[in-house]
């Protein structure tokens, strides 16, 4: 029983061990900080597109042709080209403005876990700190 609350011996870092260990975490920091402004900007681009082009397309589409939906299809509609090719336009957009979405969420959640694994290795880090500060005094 006594064996279990005795303190684990610790084996303070060298200085140039710790400094190494800092330069990883400041790495670690600008790598995920990267990779969280390149998500913002997948999906500040997705919100920019769907307002800038998705959004009047289908105010258009809607207010020209209003006894058609979105679905489409139908025998009546085969010489209708104009309603085609809107049709045809706005399904694009979908797929393109989830692509953005999605990868822009993934880069800003993968910029997360590389930020929280920084902090996990600051704080694996600290002991040896207080250690190499305590052998000082």
């Amino acid at each position: 029983m006594a064996a279990e609350t005795e303190a684990a011996a610790l084996e303070p870092l060298t200085t140039a061990e710790m400094e190494s260990t800092m330069a990883g975490i400041k790495r670690m920091l600008k790598i995920g900080a990267a990779f969280a402004a390149v998500g913002y900007l997948l999906v500040g681009f997705a919100l920019f597109v769907e307002i800038t082009a998705f959004h009047p397309l289908l105010e258009e589409y809607f207010a020209t042709h209003t006894g058609w939906s979105l679905a489409g299809g139908g025998a009546d509609r085969a010489g209708e080209t104009a309603l085609n090719s809107q049709l045809a336009t706005i399904h694009s957009f979908p797929s393109v403005l989830l692509w953005l979405k999605l990868g822009g969420v993934a880069h800003v959640l993968v910029g997360i876990f590389v930020a929280l694994a920084a902090i996990v290795r600051t704080l694996a880090l600290m002991p040896h700190r207080l250690a190499y500060e305590m052998a000082d005094e």
